[in-house]
């Protein structure tokens, strides 16, 4: 029997785990889900005889050796900052690693090792990063096995609110960790544009945006995910002049949310030592000094400098950012007193549902004739622990886990999924599970 060892069993655990415990007995698997709250882990289980829940520690050495020296193949969908203390474990314990997050420096920095050890180390395994790579790499193979050129490569993902649950003006809700939606775009972004390089930094990468048309959903807007360039090498089409990746949101979302950067807000840095005492009028004063012959809209619109539209103000306003509630985090950032009043704000309710959205757009040349294909997914999450997000993020998961264990992958040392052998068959077995793209294409 083998051992698959789950670290993590928050938001996005519940269709990875209810796959792996499917597959388990066919497979001859035995599922173990560790996390610091035993009844999120046992609520996962639902007492299947052949899976167990533990309350874990990843920062207790003694047990994290103990666990992961016992298991076959280790999936960490512990916070990223995490995943390096269990992916340190599984090189000494010679053991497989699969996470959904994007590949830290740190967890570079195992490649050597885990060749040397005949291991395994998949990352960039959910939807974006993830499933995205592997229709990339698909659509990339398709295009130059015909023996076209490629010309332009742009790919876009998004989370979001699915139409029908989209009842407020920011149109956007949590369907991921919101601490990570508070600090995105934090990294700033890069991309190629006609050959040459565009760097944006964090203040300003809301402001660069462009609008994606996705089918039967109408127009969204994209700011830039990361550094682009990066792909130019891992998707081997090093002579691209156009690369982009790009993040969704819903029209006039990203104006209102560089308001939000401009005021201060996402500062993760600055501490408040006694926040808990404070209200979140007191916070705002912070950033805001207060007039008191003038409204709270007034001060926020003259501290924008009169230049942000209505639907900027509008957007800030229902925020209630001014409130007199007492703020429930201590010692607390800017960016957790915001994340702390966006939870209660963009939260979901009940019959609420999620959406997920990946679209990839490569222009090439064949025959003397420039063509755009085009691919488009869209997710609709259906109940409360299988939204569209923990669908994409967890299912890859336990594909990749199932042939990483049947021994299907080829490839060792820290990788991500842009061999064949790893995107044909996952991509299939999505399509089976009903999450398919669909393709367009036409002359330009």
């Amino acid at each position: 029997m083998k051992n698959i060892l789950v670290l993590g069993a928050g938001r996005t655990s519940a269709p990875l785990i209810d796959y792996l415990l499917r597959n388990s007995a066919a497979e001859d698997w035995f599922i173990t889900v560790a996390d610091y709250s035993l009844s999120l882990a046992q609520d996962k289980i639902q007492n299947n005889p052949n899976g167990r829940a533990i309350q874990f520690n990843i920062l207790d050495d003694f047990q994290r050796e103990k666990e992961i020296s016992s298991a076959s193949l280790v999936i960490s969908i512990l916070p990223a900052t995490l995943h390096i203390k269990a992916a340190e474990q599984c090189i000494k314990s010679r053991k497989h690693f699969l996470s959904a997050s994007y590949t830290s420096d740190e967890i570079y920095e195992l490649n050597k090792d885990a060749k040397s050890n005949d291991l395994i180390f998949l990352n960039e395994m959910g939807v974006d990063p993830g499933i995205d790579h592997m229709d990339a790499k698909h659509l990339i193979d398709k295009i130059e096995g015909l023996g076209g050129e490629i010309i332009s490569f742009k790919s876009y993902g998004g989370g979001l609110v699915s139409p029908r649950s989209d009842d407020n003006c920011w149109g956007y809700k949590f369907t991921w960790s919101p601490i990570n939606v508070v600090i995105a775009g934090k990294a700033g972004g890069r991309y190629l544009r006609d050959g040459k390089e565009v760097n944006i930094s964090y203040k300003n990468i809301f402001l660069d945006t462009e609008v994606v048309e996705v089918p039967g959903l109408g127009n969204f807007e994209s700011y830039p995910n990361r550094d682009a360039t990066k792909y130019l090498k891992k998707y081997s089409i090093e002579n691209v002049k156009n690369i982009y990746r790009g993040s969704l949101r819903k029209p006039g979302f990203c104006k209102a949310w560089n308001a939000i950067i401009k005021i201060g807000l996402t500062d993760s840095e600055k501490i408040f030592p006694e926040s808990d005492k404070m209200t979140y009028k007191d916070w705002m004063d912070k950033f805001i000094p207060a007039d008191n012959i003038k409204s709270d809209k007034e001060n926020i619109k003259s501290f924008l400098n009169d230049t942000a539209e209505p639907e900027v103000i509008e957007k800030l306003m229902w925020l209630d950012l001014f409130n007199n509630n007492k703020i429930n985090v201590k010692s607390a950032s800017s960016a957790q007193i915001l994340q702390e009043l966006l939870e209660s704000k963009w939260k979901f309710t009940e019959g609420d549902s999620d959406m997920t959205i990946l679209q990839t757009s490569i222009d090439y040349e064949l025959n003397s004739q420039k063509k755009r294909l085009t691919s488009s997914l869209i997710v609709n999450g259906y109940e409360s622990n299988f939204t569209a997000m923990s669908r994409t993020v967890g299912l890859p998961l336990g594909i990749a886990a199932k042939l990483i264990l049947q021994d299907k992958i080829k490839e060792r040392g820290v990788i991500i999924p842009i061999h064949k052998d790893i995107y044909e068959p996952v991509l299939k077995e999505l399509k089976e599970l009903g999450i398919a793209f669909e393709e367009e294409e036409h002359t330009i």
